[in-house]
């Protein structure tokens, strides 16, 4: 019987197993059907073909891209592809549903291993219940999910659902704080692509949202009054977050906000040039944010503004330094991803799909020997990016465990602050990224959060540490001792300096927090920044208002050109 038609009681239960889409459909009177994609069955032979179960399970029929097989109540033999395995794992494999379907969702690291010695790598499973023994069904899904311990394809360890919720719990203080300079459209994003939400406060704040930039930024009719107005990669967040409520932008105002995303690509696509060989006024990375934001609000733009993004991926221009920025890497990736899935440039789909088999080449090879892409920070995005490949690679599949296992040890450490951060490994966490806004899912169960239970404060330490700030790139170069409270923050290092040492410094309010914008009366140009350092050459991967110097550190602030 071919999956998706009822049984003979009307009761029908479809679950997913593995890792290679296989769907069964069973029904109470003992028969059972399954489909599998075509390249999936070709992909099972290696490990049919060694047992009798093609015997008793016959093709039935194929019907597009689809190939099913019928089963009857008589379990086949054990195939010899399993003869190794523990005795107890028909236990730990498999139960009956409610509706009397036999599902199988994983096995026991051990028992999964031991099933097939291709094996390299395991995906631990959910707590499951108790189960009788294994039946016909049930013992085929499983040689079919023993396909997904090859660790082909970008997943990550399973996450307890308590370190899940506390990373949400960080968000509810900022859903509070609804002023115009402290909106961040990327935390109403990343909770509705995460497995918990905020109940009524997400609805204000995506309100909230809507007042800003419909209405004090797209409202705005001349130079004078968008003096205020925000940079195009916040437009870009803010329309990835109308496609998590499952909001298209549409109308008057949501014409506007497409075509001031569409001027800023134009403005950056002549920035390059048509050499290529200068950069956007911007970054790439807001580049690619923008040509997503219209993607999965199924809005086209040019071949031409496609191919600059195209060009940078193929010729190496997301470095600095002769490092590779992962975040803009995999944000064009995400970009690509979203294109190829929408189709919305066919003339460019081959090309499309080799870039974004390019940026995963390039992206694994930055993994760090404690599993980051790039550095910690960068993981996130980078992992929402290959989970949206399609590819089978044990390299793909091994790193993203080796990732997904270096961020969890963080978690478990309380190890993430930044709200940004938080927001873009909260999908990472529910196996989603931005690719899925093309069609959000917005019904979708989600746990409420109820705030953190605060911890009472504990007396401060009186311990004083001792920190050099020192800064090469003003005239005369500054350099002084400062005594601060351990635990401070380096903004409060700065703070300090400017209270007591003639130090002065510049901030602007920004996404990820308070970015450095002047030093001693120095700005950054237009294309240079200022670099936090530790001494004697490491570069912080946190921003002033995080980073916590230790007693016996020297800073500098250096003044860099990208």
């Amino acid at each position: 019987m071919p999956a998706g038609e009822p049984g003979r009681s009307g009761r029908r239960e479809e679950v997913k197993a593995g890792h290679l889409g296989a769907w069964c459909s069973g029904q109470t009177s003992g028969r059972a059907a399954l489909w599998m994609p075509r390249d999936a069955g070709r992909h099972c032979s290696l490990y049919l073909q060694h047992s009798s179960w093609l015997e008793k399970w016959p093709k039935v029929k194929e019907d597009g891209p689809n190939i099913y097989f019928g089963a009857g109540s008589r379990a086949p033999q054990r195939s010899p592809l399993m003869r190794n395995s523990s005795e107890n794992m028909s236990e730990q494999l498999s139960w009956d549903s409610p509706a009397g379907t036999q599902v199988v969702t994983g096995c026991g690291q051990e028992s999964l291993c031991n099933a097939s010695p291709r094996s390299r790598s395991c995906f631990l499973p959910a707590a499951q219940p108790p189960a009788p023994a294994m039946g016909s069904l049930g013992a085929l899904l499983f040689l079919l999910g023993s396909l997904g311990a090859l660790a082909d394809v970008c997943e990550i360890p399973h996450v307890d659902s308590q370190l899940v919720e506390r990373m949400g719990q960080h968000l509810l203080p900022w859903m509070n704080q609804i002023s115009q300079e402290q909106l961040n459209p990327s935390i109403y994003v990343g909770l509705r692509l995460s497995s918990v939400q905020a109940g009524d406060m997400e609805a204000f704040y995506l309100h909230s949202l809507k007042l800003k930039y419909q209405q004090n930024i797209l409202g705005c009719t001349s130079s004078d009054d968008c003096k205020t107005k925000p940079p195009m990669g916040q437009l870009a967040l803010y329309m990835l977050a109308l496609r998590a409520n499952c909001e298209f932008a549409r109308g008057h105002k949501g014409d506007r906000l497409v075509s001031q995303l569409k001027r800023f690509l134009e403005d950056e696509k002549k920035a390059i040039g048509h050499n290529h060989k200068d950069y956007p006024y911007v970054s790439y990375y807001q580049y690619g944010l923008s040509i997503l934001a219209l993607c999965v609000h199924q809005k086209r733009v040019h071949d031409s503004v496609v191919k600059k993004l195209l060009y940078a991926v193929e010729h190496d221009q997301h470095f600095y330094q002769g490092t590779l920025s992962v975040d803009t890497e995999a944000m064009a990736g995400l970009a690509f991803a979203c294109l190829e899935r929408s189709n919305l440039n066919p003339n460019l789909r081959n090309r499309i799909t080799l870039a974004i088999r390019t940026a995963i080449g390039k992206i694994l090879k930055t993994q760090t020997s404690e599993g980051h892409f790039g550095h910690v920070y960068s993981s996130p995005l980078a992992l929402q990016f290959l989970m949206t490949s399609p590819m089978r690679d044990m390299e793909l599949g091994t790193a993203c465990l080796k990732a997904g296992a270096a961020l969890l040890a963080i978690l478990k450490d309380r190890g993430f602050q930044n709200v940004l951060m938080i927001s873009t490994l909260l999908p990472v966490l529910n196996h989603k990224s931005y690719v899925d806004l093309i069609s959000p899912d917005c019904q979708a169960p989600r746990v409420v959060l109820e705030p953190a239970m605060e911890i009472p404060s504990q007396t401060q330490s009186s311990d004083v540490i001792r920190v050099t700030l020192k800064v090469p790139s003003v005239l005369p170069p500054y350099r002084h001792v400062i005594f601060v409270p351990a635990g401070s923050s380096l903004e409060d290092v700065l703070k300090k300096a400017q209270e007591l040492w003639g130090f002065t410094y510049g901030t602007k309010a920004t996404l990820s927090g308070p970015y450095l914008t002047s030093v001693m009366g120095k700005e950054a140009g237009e294309r240079e920044f200022w670099q936090l350092l530790r001494a004697p050459d490491t570069r912080l991967l946190q921003g002033i208002a995080e980073y916590t110097p230790k007693d016996g550190e020297t800073i500098e602030l250096r003044l860099v050109s990208w």
